[in-house]
């Protein structure tokens, strides 16, 4: 993130804060595979359960990036202390969860990568150019760019 133009401080504080809470794929998971389960099931749920298990999902993501399978172990506790779906249903998925796993580390690590910038533009304290120059190695610099060098050239 810093090759990409954010700031060592930003970085410093965003990244390991963000795997710890920002497991935006681990909190996608849970909710589809609960919703999931509950169809498969054959259980209708009303809408004030819905929103309670996307609630529940949202917060016991937290803290699972450290512990390997850590979101499907979330998914089996949050089903059974919820109790709108049988847990026996969790068979339905445990068969495909460690490849559904390489998606939610890849959607965790997007989301953070996300957050970074995001929080390096709020704090100014992103370089654009540079990440245009990483991420764009081939094109020539911007025509602003060129004109901001320019200008800068003549007042030296």
């Amino acid at each position: 993130m810093e090759t990409l133009g954010v700031g060592r401080p930003v970085v410093g504080i965003v990244i390991p804060s963000g795997f710890s809470f920002n497991l935006d794929g681990s909190a996608v998971y849970l909710t589809m595979a609960s919703m999931f389960l509950a169809q498969a099931v054959g259980i209708d749920l009303s809408w004030q359960q819905q929103l309670v298990m996307v609630g529940v999902m949202m917060l016991t993501s937290k803290g699972t990036a450290g512990i390997a399978g850590g979101a499907f172990i979330v998914l089996a506790s949050t089903v059974t202390a919820l109790g709108h779906i049988p847990l026996a249903a969790l068979s339905l998925i445990v068969g495909v969860d460690r490849i559904l796993n390489e998606g939610r580390v890849f959607i965790n690590v997007l989301g953070n990568a996300v957050a970074t910038i995001v929080i390096g533009r709020w704090e100014n304290d992103f370089d654009t150019d540079t990440a245009r120059s990483v991420l764009h190695p081939s094109k020539p610099p911007q025509p602003a760019a060129i004109e901001e060098a320019k200008a800068e050239a003549g007042r030296k």
